[in-house]
Parts: structure tokens; C-alpha cells; sequence
């Protein structure tokens, strides 16, 4: 991750949610969220500018930056050593574009535009946390359980069960 800004820290949290086991932030600054992931041993924090070795061995890249300098570099920097690159919202520099998500348990909803407009991708999760936040969590895992069952014994009871709360929803 390259950048300490509030973007980079949510990428960042996005990073680790996903599996990441080894991750380095470089920035000259953190943003005060940060402070609640140094305690976190797959992170290792390196409190300056981005320095082109800081690509060596990385596998994926993420650049969160406000500085079109520092976005080209990096984004040309790593697209030639191999590694997966994203910067930003700016997807002439990027070999990949990671969309918008939103989670509720279980649910898990990815908003990509192609690099169009990721405003409007955020802009489309926030809507899609308003119709299936909350107690919505509850019937993702209703209908989980109900499938389980179903696929168990193969009963039809329980197959109408699982389909008449499908419908409902």
C-alpha cells in the first residue's frame, strides 16, 4: 500500500478482510485510523516517501496517494516488476480494477464501473446498504441454514420451506 491517507487505510482494512498475511504501508503521513492497525503483526509500517524498492517482491500493489507523480510512478513501477497494480481511480494506470463491496454476513455485493466512475460505484454500495443491511444478515442465514437442511434429506417439506422465505424476501 502506498499512501496513509483515509482511502489507503480503508484499502488497507479491505486487504486484510480478504486474507492478506503480509502487507507494507508506505506513506509519509497516517491517517489516525492507522494506529488501530499497528498492533497487527502482518503489517509492516514504513513512515516515509515511497522509494522504488519498496516494490521488490510485492505481488500486489495499491496506491492511494494524492500525487499524480507518486501515482505514475508507482503504477509504472510495479506493472513492470509483474505485480498486480491498482491506483486509485485511475485506471490507465492500473492492470486491475477492484470494485466498490459491500458486506452483510454472508451477502457480499461487489459495484464495479470498469474504472468509469468508482464515485458511482460507492455511491451504488451505499444504496445497496440501505436495502440489505440491518436484519438482512438474518435471512442470508435463515435461507443458509434452510439449504443445509434441504440438501441433508432432500425432503420436499423442507425444500418449500426454503423456497416459500426466498420468495418472501
Amino acid at each position: 500500500m502506498v499512501g496513509g491517507g483515509e482511502v489507503a487505510f480503508r484499502k488497507t482494512e479491505a486487504l486484510l478482510e480478504a486474507g492478506a498475511d503480509q502487507v507494507r504501508v508506505v506513506a509519509p503521513l497516517f491517517h489516525p485510523d492507522f494506529a488501530a492497525l499497528r498492533r497487527k503483526r502482518t503489517i509492516k509500517f514504513s513512515e516515509r516517501k515511497f522509494r522504488l524498492s519498496d516494490l521488490k517482491g510485492a505481488a500486489l500493489v495499491v496506491c492511494a496517494t494524492d500525487s499524480e507523480d507518486v501515482n505514475s510512478l508507482v503504477g509504472a513501477a510495479a506493472a513492470k516488476s509483474g505485480a498486480l497494480v491498482n491506483v486509485g481511480d485511475r485506471p490507465a494506470l492500473c492492470n486491475f480494477i477492484a470494485p466498490a463491496v459491500f458486506r452483510n454476513g454472508a451477502l457480499l455485493i461487489a459495484v464495479s464501473t470498469g474504472g468509469a466512475s468508482p464515485a458511482l460505484a460507492k455511491k451504488i454500495r451505499l444504496q445497496l446498504g440501505r436495502t440489505y443491511g440491518g436484519a438482512f444478515r438474518k435471512k442470508v442465514e435463515a435461507l443458509r441454514l434452510l439449504r443445509v437442511k434441504m440438501l441433508a434429506s432432500g425432503a420436499k417439506a423442507d425444500r418449500r420451506a426454503y423456497f416459500r422465505l426466498l420468495r418472501e424476501i
